[in-house]
């Protein structure tokens, strides 16, 4: 209890299956929101929430068995932000053991700086420290000035290793590296 009367506890949890169409819907907001004049138009307008729901199930159902997570942050009346991550792709990354990858990280925009990504990031940085995880790393547009830095005020580092990534020098992917999250998430 706190002044305001019961402590509500975080909305974070495990997908399910039946949140995949959610999921799909508010992938597809952000991206027309967030991605706006930095992807072409469109590409945005050809977003197909239906194939993205798809893709969304089938990774929901086979999360556990490659490893990986898909959280989502549930208000009680619908999904209003999710994150996805598991073990590294990228071929130097997976040479370290136990390295993570932040595959998605999105909320709806009409929820943004509200707290939803800050759950969710505490609730993914909470899984890695229980399975020990030494780094985790993700790919953000280099153009997304937003999400970059919610990702450095969180402290993730861009990593000058990593060549940008993307056939469009518009679009041109960087990667950014978390160190010891263990030490965040708690």
């Amino acid at each position: 209890m706190d002044a305001h009367g019961p402590v509500v506890p975080p909305r974070d949890r495990h997908a399910r299956e039946d949140d995949a169409e959610q999921i799909a819907e508010l992938q597809v907001a952000a991206w027309r929101t967030a991605y706006a004049g930095i992807l072409p138009a469109a590409e945005l307008h050809g977003l197909d929430t239906v194939a993205l729901t798809g893709f969304w199930r089938g990774q929901i159902a086979s999360a556990a068995a490659a490893g990986a997570h898909v959280l989502v942050h549930d208000d009680g009346q619908r999904i209003t932000g999710f994150s996805a991550f598991g073990p590294a792709r990228d071929d130097d990354l997976r040479q370290r053991p136990g390295v993570e990858e932040l595959y998605a990280f999105y909320a709806r925009p009409e929820c943004w700086g509200t707290g939803v990504g800050r759950s969710l990031m505490r609730s993914t940085l909470s899984i890695w420290a229980d399975r020990g995880t030494p780094a985790g790393y993700l790919w953000v547009l280099e153009r997304n000035a937003r999400g970059r830095a919610f990702y450095q005020k969180g402290g993730w580092r861009h990593d000058p290793t990593a060549a940008p990534s993307g056939s469009d020098p518009g679009a041109l992917e960087i990667r950014y590296e978390l160190t010891e999250p263990g030490t965040r998430g708690r």
